[in-house]
């Protein structure tokens, strides 16, 4: 156990249906190209304070409590907090020997019995461009269907070919920038057997995320696999208000939002860098966004209309590319097995750190 003297926790680094109502089930967005800046969201700037970081095996929930609540509250970052049992039941690396620890990960066959669960996806659109130095996202969509076609027949995968034949044609139809829709879990599972079967990294499915999928409606087995942590069932009023899986392909990336209560984001499959804002300094920023573009509205949720087009744009520019040195911002990368920590009103951004189309996996919990 980490302790000083005292008995308080050391600081590590301080600062502080499904084709019947497909048609509605997808909604999509006609405005961006869907592309993120060409930056590196881990390059530092002397303009981003460093998380406040504790050892998370040394966090009991009296300490845990002095910090979230009984001072100004302000984000925690918990290195090695947690190892949720999906870490080991729902992900696999592909390689043997030595070259296991840098083979990329993949999808266990534990989840294969639960492939036609349905699950909220969201889709980034990519096109052909000066842009993207990579196959559009039809593109990539056109060779997946056609690499399922070969593989061997399932009913799950049959319904899967017809769901894609769906998804292109919003794609081709609608010009979206932005889908988001509800499809069986078996999409993202084949989708990362054809990623690993490609040989060309520019055909390779990315930027498909399963978003805010809530636990408590995942089959037992797989709910069981993401156990409620303690300080969360102990460590406030015992009040839970949600809890979701986050898994996808990277790139995945949620704009600058904040929540109506307390998050504890805990990461379980590849990284993920994170800003975030004081209450005021981050409703600072997102008015003057909504002012220069002239539009009025509510984010205190992960909404859609902020994951594209130029809000999406300005937000991402004004967190990620070039805050204001006038705004506190601090940040850091979450890897597996850390939790972070945030406070209720604290305005938060995530994107995913490390190679396109690998899969990163997150879960949280809403609690006060």
């Amino acid at each position: 156990m980490n302790r000083t003297p005292h008995g308080s926790l050391r600081v590590l680094k301080s600062c502080t249906s499904h084709l019947g109502s497909l048609s509605r089930r997808i909604t999509s967005a006609n405005c961006g190209s869907g592309q993120l800046h060409n930056f590196d969201p881990v390059t530092s700037s002397k303009l981003i304070t460093e998380l406040t970081t504790y050892d998370g095996g040394a966090m009991d929930v009296d300490s845990f409590r002095r910090l979230a609540w009984e001072k100004p509250g302000a984000p925690i970052r918990l290195r090695g907090f947690h190892r949720l049992p999906a870490m080991e039941r729902w992900f696999t690396r592909s390689g043997q020997g030595r070259d296991q620890d840098q083979a990329p990960i993949t999808l266990s066959e534990e989840l294969e019995p639960f492939s036609s669960t349905l699950v909220p996806y969201e889709l980034v659109v990519e096109e052909d461009g000066l842009e993207s130095l990579s196959a559009s996202s039809l593109s990539c969509l056109q060779h997946f269907q056609a690499w399922l076609s070969h593989q061997p027949a399932k009913q799950d995968d049959v319904f899967l070919g017809e769901f894609i034949d769906h998804l292109i044609g919003s794609v081709e139809n609608r010009q979206s920038s932005f889908i988001r829709f509800d499809a069986p879990l078996g999409l993202i599972i084949q989708a990362t057997r054809y990623n690993k079967s490609t040989r060309s990294p520019s055909c390779r499915l990315r930027n498909l995320y399963i978003a805010q999928c809530d636990i408590p409606s995942l089959p037992v087995p797989m709910a069981q696999a993401l156990t409620t942590p303690n300080l969360v069932r102990e460590g406030g009023r015992r009040d839970i208000y949600g809890s979701s899986i986050w898994l996808g392909l990277q790139p995945t990336y949620t704009p600058l939002h904040r929540d109506p209560n307390p998050n504890l984001f805990c990461q379980l499959v590849g990284s993920k860098a994170v800003r975030l804002m004081p209450p005021n300094s981050g409703l600072s920023v997102f008015q003057e966004v909504r002012k220069k573009l002239g539009i009025s509205g509510n984010s205190r949720i992960r909404g859609a209309d902020m994951m594209y087009g130029p809000e999406r744009d300005e937000l991402h520019h004004a967190v990620w590319v070039k805050p204001s040195p006038s705004k506190f911002i601090c940040g850091g990368v979450l890897e597996p097995g850390d939790a972070l920590f945030i406070p209720q009103g604290w305005w938060h951004s995530f994107w995913s750190v490390g190679k396109e189309a690998e899969i990163n996996a997150s879960a949280n919990w809403w609690f006060r």
